[in-house]
């Protein structure tokens, strides 16, 4: 077993009376995450338990692990936000918030701009839910899911009052073990405020951010990497190119990270052919030629990582792309960086509209999601998923209710 005394701290008597404790373990894993939160309250010896790092590797061991999609979503209608606690704002807090605002140096004020939410999609129990969060969310901020740390992360975006770019950074933690069991907190700040920029977890504690662009649309070159357990930014060397709306991604192995197309500041639109790779052991980036084939397309929700495979001597990423049914395209390909030390290999996943007038789509416990924009004979915005095996996997529609049916800006999946 996983969960031992040692790792989760000292556990006093049985965990169950009467049961051994790896039983009792194997008890306990099979609560759903749902009641996770109220287990914390029932004994010291179960919130050492479940809060521990391992548990989660016992709930996956033994297939009782949620399979979480937390996507940042504009609120099409205001409902209660009771689902995952995050913790409401109290009437103090929202007296200092107030306060704090009346305080702040006068900028120019935007009114209806729409508000944003992060809706989790339960894909084990097939339910939706709001999370409470005592801030408002800025507009097109990145999430970002940390699975070792049992995190998920907001990352920059516009004030949605200004539109300005900014530096925020707000963690949820979903392994807390004290409070509600989940608890949001700021982190510490980016050195650069930036949106619509690259962003991946590496590794078991760390998210690299790359590009965007600043408050003068500007395309961004510059690079940091956040430590979620240390709660500190690091700078590393910038890009080549500034890069707007580019795309990131986790590399295999060695916690390299990809920085997919992109723009620069003189040509908005003109997404880019190439890509950079980030290789922590050299602190240095190398170029990837011809990764990204669609001028006129972003890779932000067009591009997703493929289902995990054994890396054996593979060292890159494989990646999903999603393109409708009658964009031309090769079914795959495989580019090395100029290093020869990385390789992207890239699928295409044929979308079951043919023409759309948006789309969102990520890879969930192994299979392909997307939200689609009306297009062709379809209206509204429908969530539908594949199991994409060599694109011969049949989509089905996802039920999702009225007030979870926006198209995403961002999304990251996570175990729970």
């Amino acid at each position: 077993m996983g969960v031992s005394k040692k790792k989760s701290g000292e556990i006093r008597g049985d965990l169950i009376p009467g049961l051994p404790e790896e039983l009792a373990i194997e008890c306990l894993v099979r609560v759903p995450f749902l009641f996770h939160s109220s287990m914390n309250s029932v004994c010291r010896s179960w919130k050492c338990v479940i809060s521990s790092r391992s548990f989660i590797k016992e709930r996956i061991s033994f297939g009782k692990a949620e399979s979480l999609l937390c996507l940042v979503q504009p609120l099409t209608s205001p409902p209660s936000p009771v689902m995952i606690d995050g913790g409401e704002m109290s009437e103090k807090q929202k007296k200092e918030e107030e306060e704090g605002e009346s305080q702040m140096t006068q900028q120019p004020r935007v009114t209806g701009t729409p508000l944003y939410g992060l809706n989790v999609y339960n894909a084990t129990l097939d339910t939706w839910h709001r999370v409470a969060i005592p801030e408002r969310i800025p507009l097109f901020c990145e999430c970002v899911a940390i699975q070792d740390a049992g995190k998920v992360l907001l990352i920059g975006g516009w004030d949605p009052e200004t539109l300005q770019p900014l530096r925020d950074v707000f963690v949820l933690d979903f392994f807390a073990g004290e409070g509600s069991g989940r608890r949001w907190r700021r982190g510490k700040p980016m050195s650069a405020a930036r949106s619509f920029f690259a962003c991946a977890s590496i590794g078991s504690t760390k998210v690299y951010v790359a590009g965007g662009h600043d408050d003068q649309k500007n395309a961004l070159r510059s690079a940091e990497v956040y430590d979620v357990e240390k709660d500190e930014w690091s700078t590393i060397p910038p890009m080549t190119e500034g890069r707007d709306e580019c795309h990131g991604f986790s590399m295999a192995t060695d916690f390299g990270f990809c920085v997919l197309s992109g723009y620069g500041t003189e040509t908005q639109g003109q997404f880019r052919s190439d890509g950079e790779i980030y290789d922590p052991i050299t602190n240095s980036w190398s170029t990837i030629e011809n990764v990204w084939p669609f001028p006129d397309l972003s890779p932000r929700g067009r591009t997703a990582a493929a289902a995990a495979e054994s890396a054996g001597d593979f060292r890159g990423c494989r990646l999903w792309c999603f393109i409708d049914s009658e964009r031309q395209s090769q079914p795959r390909w495989e580019i090395e960086d100029d290093s020869m030390k990385w390789k992207v290999v890239m699928e295409t996943i044929r979308l079951p509209v043919t023409t759309m007038t948006s789309v969102f789509a990520e890879s969930l416990s192994g299979q392909a999601v997307a939200m689609i924009g009306g297009g062709g004979e379809e209206s509204g915005t429908m969530m539908m998923k594949t199991t994409a095996e060599n694109n011969g996997g049949k989509w089905s529609h996802v039920n999702t209710p009225s007030g979870f049916s926006s198209l995403p800006f961002s999304c990251s999946s996570i175990y729970v």
